[in-house]
């Protein structure tokens, strides 16, 4: 009995927020009169009836109040008023919060049951079930039609050996009754080409069908956000809190794991728009704004990609509060000037929060990070904006689909294994002559800028070759040693591209680009960090899907290695990759001692990239395909510095030998003795910058 309460608590879960949402819709379009108030007393009343079906006495009770309350107006024939709009407001703010809170357990009878996971249930539309049975009669429809068509093929088969065995039998001339039975063979290959494409599509559509089955509406999902976030507001600003809600989009439909997954973070960024947007009513008054905090949640679908936006004309980000926090964390140097986007970044840290003390509310750090490691985990981004005139708006981007997703398939040790099509850039046949050697180390030649050092965002030039290390796919999924795989004298290889870093994976065989249905990889023996997912193309033949993070991640721990070895046993014949111009680094968080700088070392001939800080020039030098040869830095910039940079990489025993200049505004010897203690080769001032002089040094440190 009690599993059986379980499935329906699970569709009661489904059909309560279905009445909501459609109340909700209705009271949004003003106050209700006659069929709007007809259809809100209707819903109540099923919403009790069901109540009670689940032993939820609490809820019934509410709803049955609202109902008695319905059930006069109705009587009157009156139309609503602003009062009876409340109080239904407030009555289906105060169902949601009772199911949020887990009335369902309070409710529950004492006696213990066996824990078990209470089924997922989703409302499928009645048009939807009639396509998905129409798919399903297509696809019999054909089925049945092979039958036929193996019929005939068995008939064929029954007149052959009739032939071979006993041709004196034969009815007419031999030749006519082979022609005859060659006829038939043709029109039997005709029909199983035109079946076989018949069978492609009705396999397409059931698929397509089934797919839109698992698809739910965003309101089912965040529609009880706004009732919390009325309680949030009325919790922190007590009589002076108020709140509302405008909910955009919630139509979208989407996989059901990609909504409940964003649910709580979605709901830590309303919290946070409460908590740190809060004014009081005089204030927004006084600032031309509503009585009211207005806080919209808007979720947009944009071809793969799902944006879920939460935005408030509350107070805005406090970019000196947020500045002084990073600055005390180490995040951003405390001289620096303020960069809105940087700072903004530094509030998904763990441990970030400029409240100075913890409440029930917020202080405690965790908030928004848990944001970003949602976002994350569901391979997007999340991103915090300032509005204008106020306010802020907080925009998380994922993939549509967390199972369905569009891989090229390649072969490994006669394993299938599925690479993630968004992080593919290229595919090449590259012949055993047409690879470089760089530092005794294999490069593909791709017709890209040569600027592997910088981020994909950076502005490219000029378009020129670009070279991406060249490793087995095997060496990472299987065999460490792996050689680089040939097949007909060259080697395949997906050059794949993960946080602006680029790199070529040779595999033995391309398959295919297939869009999959995914599962998690729960199979004894998968190493499930690097291979998350599992996808069943034919049922005896799994396909490993790979994490591009971890794969790359793998790549920059080992190394690629020295030296070329082929599986076919030859040895190599990559020529020697042609001599690059030195390559220089220039470290500024000024874009015009930047610019100056590349310009003056682009004239003498060298090869520069750009950093905008001591992190992202770390970041470059550790990430990059491409060797650089000197390093030219500013010492005072945001998140690390130029002597923090400096001492990073001399710890490093892969970057100690790259030579540092330091430049500096400031001509001060305390910088002077820390730099040069720490490893510098050289320093210049740039109140007293020559650049012959910074050219000179250049010189004398190659």
């Amino acid at each position: 009995m009690e599993n059986l309460r379980e499935e329906l608590l699970a569709v009661f879960d489904a059909e309560y927020r279905d009445h909501l949402r459609t109340i909700r819709a209705i009271v949004a379009q003003g106050c209700p009169d006659g069929q709007g108030l007809a259809e809100i007393f209707r819903r109540i009343h099923s919403l009790k009836g069901a109540a009670r079906a689940v032993e939820l006495p609490v809820v019934e009770g509410v709803a049955h109040a609202l109902e008695n309350r319905l059930s006069t107006l109705l009587a009157s024939h009156a139309p609503a008023q602003a009062a009876d709009c409340q109080a239904i407001t407030d009555t289906l703010d105060e169902i949601d919060l009772l199911m949020a809170a887990g009335i369902v357990a309070a409710d529950a009878p004492e006696t213990p049951a066996t824990p078990a996971e209470n089924p997922a249930y989703v409302q499928v539309p009645v048009a939807r079930l009639d396509a998905l049975a129409t798919a399903v009669h297509d696809l019999l429809s054909v089925a049945d039609r092979q039958e036929r068509l193996w019929a005939q093929v068995m008939d064929l088969l029954a007149d052959s050996r009739a032939v071979m065995h006993a041709p004196e039998r034969m009815r007419a001339d031999p030749v006519a009754e082979f022609a005859r039975m060659t006829r038939r063979l043709m029109a039997v290959g005709r029909e199983r080409e035109l079946m076989a494409g018949q069978i492609d599509r009705a396999l397409l559509r059931l698929g397509e069908e089934v797919h839109a089955v698992t698809l739910v509406p965003a309101g089912s999902v965040f529609g009880s956000l706004a009732a919390m976030a009325r309680s949030i507001a009325r919790e922190h600003g007590g009589s002076d809190g108020g709140v509302d809600v405008h909910m955009h989009g919630m139509d979208v439909h989407t996989e059901r794991r990609v909504m409940q997954a964003l649910r709580d973070p979605v709901l830590h960024l309303v919290r946070n728009a409460i908590v740190h947007g809060y004014e009081t009513r005089a204030q927004r008054l006084k600032a031309g704004k509503p009585e009211h905090l207005n806080i919209t949640i808007a979720v947009t679908l944009t071809g793969v990609r799902l944006q879920v936006a939460v935005s408030d004309d509350g107070r805005g980000p406090d970019l000196r509060a947020i500045a002084a926090r990073a600055a005390g964390q180490g995040l951003v140097h405390a001289d620096a000037p303020l960069d809105a986007r940087q700072l903004l970044a530094r509030v998904f840290e763990p441990g970030f929060s400029t409240r100075g003390q913890a409440d029930t509310l917020a202080g405690r750090g965790v908030g928004l990070s848990v944001v970003a490691e949602a976002a994350r985990a569901l391979h997007g981004t999340v991103r915090m904006e300032q509005r204008q005139p106020a306010g802020t708006t907080v925009t998380l981007t994922v993939p549509v689909s967390q199972r369905q997703r569009t891989v090229l398939l390649v072969e490994n040790a006669g394993q299938a294994i599925g690479l993630p099509g968004r992080v593919i850039r290229h595919l090449l046949r590259v012949r055993r002559d047409e690879i470089r050697l760089l530092n005794n180390m294999p490069f593909a030649v791709v017709p890209h800028p040569p600027d592997g050092v910088r981020p994909a965002s950076a502005q490219k030039e000029h378009a020129e070759e670009e070279l991406v290390p060249l490793v087995p796919l095997r060496a990472f999924v299987g065999e460490e040693d792996a050689p680089l795989p040939v097949c007909d004298g060259a080697v395949s290889v997906a050059v794949m591209e993960v946080g602006g870093v680029r790199c070529g994976f040779a595999v033995e065989r391309m398959l295919d680009v297939r869009t999959l249905l995914v599962s998690d990889a729960t199979a004894v023996g998968l190493d499930n960090e690097l291979v998350p997912g599992i996808a069943w193309p034919r049922e005896d033949q799994p396909v490993f899907i790979i994490s591009p993070d971890r794969l790359f991640a793998r790549w920059r721990l080992r190394g690629a290695g020295g030296g070329v070895r082929f599986s076919d046993g030859e040895g190599p014949a990559p020529v020697a990759a042609q001599r690059h111009a030195p390559l220089v680094m220039v470290v500024d968080d000024s874009i015009t001692t930047r610019t100056l700088q590349k310009t003056i070392l682009q004239s003498h001939g060298y090869d520069v990239c750009l950093a905008v800080d001591g992190e992202e020039a770390l970041g470059l030098l550790q990430q990059s395909s491409r060797h650089v040869d000197v390093v030219v830095t500013d010492v005072e910039m945001p998140r690390m510095d130029g002597l923090a940079l400096l001492a990073t990489m001399r710890a490093d025993p892969h970057l100690a030998g790259i030579p540092v200049v330091l430049m500096t505004s400031r001509d001060d010897g305390e910088d002077v003795r820390r730099g040069m203690e720490g490893g510098a080769r050289a320093y210049l001032t740039k109140q007293k910058f020559d650049q012959g002089e910074l050219i000179d040094t250049i010189k004398g440190l190659l």
